[in-house]
Parts: C-alpha cells; sequence; structure tokens
C-alpha cells in the first residue's frame, strides 16, 4: 500500500477512514480488509500512523463490487473487472436511485454559514435540495426541528471543534430526524472525537468542504439500502419509556407483605431499584473511547427497555393483588 502523511487534526480533503467507507458502503469493515488483502479490490494508502485512507474512487468501486456480489457473483470473478466492465457486464444501478433522483436529497443544514454556501452552490441542482438551515446543532435537537419542511435524509452539520459532547449531541439528532446520512464538517479535532463519530456512523470531514463532495457523499448513502435491523436493535432505536415508580414508592413495595406466597411483588420491586440505579450508572459513566461510549449508550438504551417492562409487570401484579401501586 502506498504511504500519505496526514495530521491527527486535519485529514486529507477527500480521504476517508475504513469505518466511514464502510458506513458509506454498507460493507462490514472485516469484509473490506479481505477484499483488499486476498483481490486487491482497492489499494488505500495509509496514514504516517499506518491508518487506511480510501478515496473517493475507491468507495465507488467498491460500491460496484458489492452491487455485483449481492447480485449472485462471486467475489473472485468480479474484482479483477475495471469499474466499467463492471457497470456493463451487470448494468450496475444503486438500489433507491431512481427514487432519490426523483424527488431530490433532502439535506438539512446546522450552521448558518454553511447553509447559506450550500444554498448557493446547490442552486441549481434537482438531485440534492436543502430542506432547511438551522442556527446549531442545539436547536436541531429542539422545537427548530419543527420547522423543518417534511422528511431529512440527510443532515450536515457545521463545526468549530468537535468537543466532547458533540458525539452525544449527533446521536440525538440522528434519533429526531431519522436521517439515513449524518456528516460533520469541522475545523480542529483530535482521534478520539473522530473515532467516537466513526462508532456513531458520522461521517467527519475537515472544513472547508467541496460542495460537490457532500452532495454525491449524500447522495452515495442514499443509494446503498439499509440491512434490516435485528429485534433488538429496533427496539434500541426508540427511547425508553420514562419512569412510572419513584425510588420511596419501589422502597415501600419492597417491603410490603404479599398476599402472594412466594413474594414476587417485592422481588420486582427489590429489581427495579436496581435497574434504576443501573440504568443512572450506565448514562454517567465515563467512556475512555468512543467505542466504550456507544456501549454505555447501549446499556442505558436497554436497561430502560427492561425497567419499562418489569414496571408494568409490577403494575399488573399490584392489581392483581387488588392494591394498585401508586406511580410516580
Amino acid at each position: 500500500m502506498k504511504d500519505i502523511s496526514t495530521s491527527a487534526n486535519a485529514p486529507l480533503d477527500g480521504v476517508y477512514r475504513i469505518a466511514t467507507v464502510s458506513n458509506l458502503t454498507g460493507i462490514p469493515v472485516q469484509t473490506i480488509r479481505v477484499w483488499e488483502s486476498r483481490h486487491a479490490v482497492v489499494q488505500p494508502t495509509r496514514s504516517a500512523t499506518n491508518v487506511r485512507l480510501y478515496r473517493r474512487a475507491d468507495i465507488e468501486r467498491l460500491s460496484l463490487i458489492k452491487a455485483a456480489v449481492d447480485a449472485g457473483h462471486a467475489i473472485g470473478t468480479v474484482a479483477s473487472l475495471t469499474d466499467r466492465q463492471i457497470k456493463a457486464r451487470f448494468k450496475f444501478n444503486p438500489v433507491g436511485a431512481a427514487q432519490t433522483t426523483e424527488r431530490g436529497c433532502r439535506v438539512v443544514v446546522c450552521g448558518t454559514t454553511l447553509g447559506a454556501r450550500l444554498a448557493t452552490a446547490w442552486g441549481d441542482r434537482t438531485d440534492v435540495r436543502l430542506q432547511g438551515v438551522l442556527p446549531s446543532l442545539t436547536d436541531a435537537g429542539g422545537t427548530s426541528t419543527g420547522m423543518i419542511d417534511g422528511p431529512v435524509d440527510a443532515v450536515i452539520i457545521e463545526a468549530s471543534v468537535l468537543a466532547p459532547s458533540l458525539p452525544a449531541a449527533v446521536r440525538q439528532l440522528q434519533e429526531t430526524t431519522r436521517a439515513r446520512v449524518v456528516i460533520v464538517v469541522y475545523g480542529f479535532g483530535n482521534r478520539r472525537s473522530l473515532a467516537r463519530l466513526d462508532d456513531a456512523n458520522v461521517i467527519a470531514l475537515a472544513a472547508p468542504a467541496d460542495p460537490a463532495q457532500l452532495a454525491r457523499i449524500c447522495l452515495l448513502g442514499l443509494s446503498i439500502a439499509p440491512s434490516a435491523p435485528d429485534t433488538f436493535s429496533e427496539l434500541l432505536v426508540h427511547p425508553a419509556a420514562p419512569r412510572r415508580y419513584d425510588d420511596a414508592v419501589l422502597d415501600q413495595l419492597a417491603q410490603v407483605p404479599s398476599r402472594v406466597q412466594c413474594e414476587c411483588p417485592n422481588h420486582v420491586a427489590d429489581l427495579l431499584m436496581r435497574l434504576n440505579a443501573f440504568e443512572r450508572y450506565s448514562l454517567d459513566c465515563e467512556s475512555s473511547n468512543g467505542a466504550d461510549e456507544s456501549a454505555h449508550a447501549m446499556l442505558y438504551r436497554a436497561s430502560g427497555h427492561c425497567r419499562a417492562i418489569l414496571e408494568e409487570a409490577l403494575t399488573r401484579l399490584m392489581a392483581n393483588e387488588g392494591t394498585p401501586a401508586r406511580e410516580a
């Protein structure tokens, strides 16, 4: 592989790390590595710290290869073909490209300066459409989102600095808008902040970003059909319901004599107290890197849903005993 140098705070413009490439193409990171080592599908460059760096042409080729493999062709039969040969042989047409072209990719920008720039640059385009511009990421997570006209396909965030609080704010924005593509255009940051954004499937680009490049990323991200989430992942997409019983009520229920001989209501109340404590712990637990932060976010959601299920069970159990529990 070629060697190329880049600083920690300013990756080369138009060059992407493997986690971002995986997000854009829908190809697992391990599969990309295998395709490189065994079939030489692409040849990424390397940073001074030995990090793989992919160019736009690499991403487009990987998308072509994936389309052919998804159509049933073995990787060994297509890896040696040129991009033109793949397009001609398999009549490559990215999933969702037609519908995206018809209505245009609907983009919301958080940041007035970048929003004004894209409004001018995209003025004559029909494939990408500026759906709205919000002053900041804070506005996107609040009531200002109601000012956006209709669904959102992609969100582009302008951030002068990759602050520690940014990944959490971006996750909230993803949940609010359900945008399939989220891009952060940043001025300064560090490897830890970039890793956290990678873990959140957010594409990070050093400013200034080319408007045409931003449009290509949005369109490419929409052309990849998302994998159907498993039941657990689908559950975690939605936030857990708020608590129904406070600690004082649960402490009382854990000690009240039960008509059920096995004392199940007392045990359920005790379990809920422990779940509430763990839910708070997972929310406040410090993270040493992006992967840890994502894991804690998952645990927070999972414990919240477990708590909500047990609260409903406790409510029904107490009603069955004829002593409905007082909710908070």
